[in-house]
């Protein structure tokens, strides 16, 4: 059956947290506010500066001030949520997550192999898998999954292996 070895890094559990947060309801709802509702009544201040009180060097100042805090203001807080991610893990919890991994498709259940020994998850257990343009994540929940970064996958091929998951789960349902 079909086999990958990969290794997750810190980086790469910092992706899948990434990943799920930009799929929430509220992530989404700061990132509105701070990109386009925020700016947006800057910009209006502004427009009102300019045309009710003839300012027009505060109104440019305040324009660019909506024009910058809609630009900068998702990278600061993507910064921050990156911050919060990399404490929110104990080493502990790091050293079992953290590590090389290899997976191997058999007929009635996926087999993890690990440092700290061998698990098998049979298809039904198993979700969901997505993959992008650098991870596949095999979720296990709602909240947890297998990830798989494609820069470190050192044995078997990644496209054929999602495939072959897919088709697992698809038939175990």
């Amino acid at each position: 059956m079909s086999e990958i070895r990969y290794e997750v890094r810190e980086k790469d559990l910092i992706a899948f947290n990434e990943h799920q947060m930009q799929n929430t309801e509220s992530v989404q709802k700061v990132l509105r506010r701070h990109q386009a509702i925020l700016p947006g009544i800057l910009v209006v201040l502004s427009l009102l500066l300019m045309v009710l009180a003839e300012d027009i060097l505060a109104g440019v100042v305040v324009g660019v001030a909506a024009a910058l805090w809609g630009g900068l203001a998702p990278v600061y807080l993507k910064w921050n949520w990156r911050k919060q991610l990399k404490q929110m893990y104990s080493e502990e919890e790091k050293a079992c997550i953290l590590g090389h991994y290899t997976l191997r498709i058999e007929p009635k259940e996926l087999v993890e192999i690990t440092d700290q020994g061998e698990s098998r998850l049979a298809w039904q257990d198993i979700l969901r898998i997505e993959a992008d343009k650098h991870y596949a994540f095999l979720f296990i929940s709602l909240d947890t999954a297998l990830i798989i970064p494609r820069a470190t996958v050192t044995k078997g091929a990644l496209h054929e292996f999602v495939k072959q998951v897919d088709r697992h789960i698809t038939e175990a349902e």
